[in-house]
């Protein structure tokens, strides 16, 4: 039950019986509506706010009951339509794409909103459906990002001799790696010739055409 669970109540306290249960949800929903009407989120998310505003808030009143109106709560926000996970990991998987993120970065990510990877799995493919390589879509807007590869241009200055060219390819081979893309995609980015090559790969992937055809 998260918090709520490890509240420390002394057992023989008197909770306060001035608050009802009717006004004790109408808080934690008003709490829920105005937290959803700033940032979309998770049911697992949206609990877990529940339970700190609680702790702040209604810490003076039965625990179980606490609980129990949360978990009323979160249902109302679901019934209503303000709560959907599916549709919630299919927007973030969609936009960290946008960004450049790989589906490890990815993963982690809606992880901790208590997404299950069966439902990471289908954000995933959704986000990826109109590209031919999604991950190697993401490389490519991560370099273009971060200034990697060809989009580097240091790249393009006179050259400082083999050995500091191959520095600098490593330590931006590295910067993909830590990024979660693998060694193929991070040295099939590092290596695209130039800009043009770089941008004319990004345009084929964002059209679904395969480069290597």
């Amino acid at each position: 039950m998260g918090q709520i669970a490890t509240f420390a109540f002394d057992q023989k306290k008197h909770y306060l019986a001035q608050m009802t249960e009717s006004l004790i949800k109408t808080r934690l929903m008003n709490k829920a509506v105005g937290y959803l009407g700033r940032y979309a989120t998770s049911q697992n998310r949206l609990r877990e706010v529940l339970e700190r505003f609680a702790l702040r808030k209604l810490n003076k009143h039965n625990p179980d009951k606490i609980a129990a109106a949360i978990g009323a709560t979160v249902n109302r926000c679901l019934t209503l339509g303000y709560l959907n996970d599916d549709a919630f990991a299919q927007t973030q998987a969609r936009s960290h794409r946008q960004q450049g993120r790989s589906k490890i970065n990815i993963r982690q990510r809606l992880r901790q909103h208590g997404l299950d990877d069966t439902l990471i799995d289908a954000a995933l493919k959704e986000a990826d459906k109109h590209s031919a390589d999604g991950e190697l879509l993401a490389a490519c807007r991560f370099a273009r990002r971060r200034g990697l590869g060809p989009f580097d241009p240091q790249k393009y200055v006179d050259a400082k001799g083999r050995e500091a060219v191959m520095q600098r390819q490593q330590r931006q081979l590295g910067s993909l790696a830590r990024a979660g893309f693998s060694m193929s995609v991070s040295q099939t980015v590092i290596g695209l010739q130039d800009m043009d090559a770089a941008e004319m790969l990004l345009d084929q992937l964002e059209q679904g055409e395969d480069p290597t055809v």
